[in-house]
């Protein structure tokens, strides 16, 4: 990613207008880079014209690149960015740098970013004139916000928990896969919504906290970790279906799946004209499926017109079938005269936690530890404030899992 002109760091900047005091930034350094917890970088917006910015809170502003101080906020400020050739407008200022980080000096400081509420800092590049917003928040409170929209319905604790586990996992791995990016997830793509949606979901901020720092490694490392409605009783690996080079815990058989596996049988049919539609071709003659061998769950199609072919992840066939049409990846393909029928079960792509099996798992007394332990073998669960942190340090502090 380009950055131009970047701030001399022996710049410094006096905003009267704004009620603002100048930092000398030969000595005023960021220190929220300084001791901070887990966080992940979001990106809020990207290639953006313009942002509103609201900071409810006293503030600073540094340079990234350098740490190095531009000015401080006293009473908060409320102004469009804009990018320019000669750097970004704060309002009707100039700034002077094409990278800007705001940094809560409150604990009662928010960041609005077009009317949306954020906690933690955020970060505006100007990238050949648009706009990159993000939001580095920490993994808590990211949590807190990407749950309570998947879980607005109050859960089992202990399947609530395990989930929160999981997800903090995951949120791990996407940290110390990338260290150093500009960021790690789109907001868009995880579903975060910033801070105030956190003060909703009662049953999630309990999740979180009581598994703070919690997350389950294998080979002493956190990995992709997820979880699906209904596994139709059996799980596949992540890098089976999601196609990545990753090292995660094996699938699993899910028995109480299994054994209530017809209550999740589905079907959906449609013309071939209408898959061909769907998927963006100019006709369908026959279709074939890409299965993972150990659990029978598909990863993705085939689809021939006839002339060639064109092949679909399931993800994208997901999407555009529509995820209360096609609703698992276990599934097989019919053609009945002009007619393609999908007859499958389960809920969702197969792979990690299976939802319905936990909760029948609470339901006879098993606490999320067991619950995880069943679905991710081999895995530890540790106490780790630092996604980087080795299994010997401090910071990670292993935990039976057996």
């Amino acid at each position: 990613m380009k950055i131009m002109n970047i701030l001399a760091a022996g710049s410094t900047l006096v905003l009267s207008a704004f009620c603002l005091h100048a930092i000398e930034p030969a000595v005023e350094f960021d220190l929220s880079q300084q001791d901070k917890p887990a966080t992940v970088k979001v990106l809020l917006a990207k290639s953006a014209p313009e942002a509103l910015v609201d900071v409810r809170g006293s503030y600073e502003i540094f340079d990234p690149a350098t740490n190095l101080g531009i000015f401080v906020g006293r009473l908060g400020s409320f102004h469009f960015v804009t990018p320019t050739d000669s750097g970004i407008n704060w309002g009707d200022h100039n700034l002077g740098s094409n990278q800007l980080r705001i940094v809560p000096t409150s604990s009662q400081t928010t960041i609005l970013i077009n009317g949306i509420q954020y906690r933690g800092c955020v970060e505006i590049y100007n990238v050949n004139g648009e706009l990159n917003v993000i939001n580095e928040v920490d993994v808590e409170n990211y949590l807190k916000s990407t749950l309570t929209l998947q879980f607005p319905k109050e859960k089992d604790a202990e399947v609530l928990d395990a989930v929160a586990i999981v997800a903090r996992t995951q949120a791990y791995y996407y940290i110390a896969r990338n260290p150093g990016v500009f960021w790690h997830v789109e907001a868009n793509k995880v579903g975060y919504e910033g801070y105030a949606i956190v003060l909703q979901n009662t049953h999630v901020d309990r999740a979180v906290e009581s598994t703070r720092h919690m997350v389950m490694t294998y080979k002493d490392t956190p990995f992709a970790a997820t979880w699906t409605k209904n596994s139709a009783g059996k799980t596949a690996t992540f890098a089976s279906i999601f196609r990545k080079d990753v090292q995660t815990p094996s699938g699993v058989a899910a028995p109480l799946a299994l054994r209530d596996k017809e209550e999740s049988h589905w079907t959906y049919s449609l013309s071939k004209g209408q898959l061909a539609n769907l998927v963006k071709t100019s006709k369908m003659t026959k279709i074939d499926l890409f299965s993972d061998k150990e659990s029978s769950k598909v990863y993705a199609v085939r689809v021939h017109n006839g002339k060639a072919f064109q092949d679909i992840d399931f993800f994208h066939l997901q999407n555009a079938l529509g995820t209360e049409k096609l609703k698992s990846n276990e599934f097989t393909v019919k053609v009945k005269g002009d007619q393609i029928v999908f007859d499958g079960y389960g809920e969702g792509h197969g792979v990690g936690l299976c939802l319905y099996s936990a909760a029948k798992m609470s339901a006879k007394g098993l606490k999320a530890k067991d619950i995880l332990t069943a679905f991710f073998p081999h895995m530890q669960l540790r106490n780790m404030r630092e996604p980087q942190a080795e299994a010997t340090s401090p910071a990670a502090e292993a935990v039976s899992a057996n």
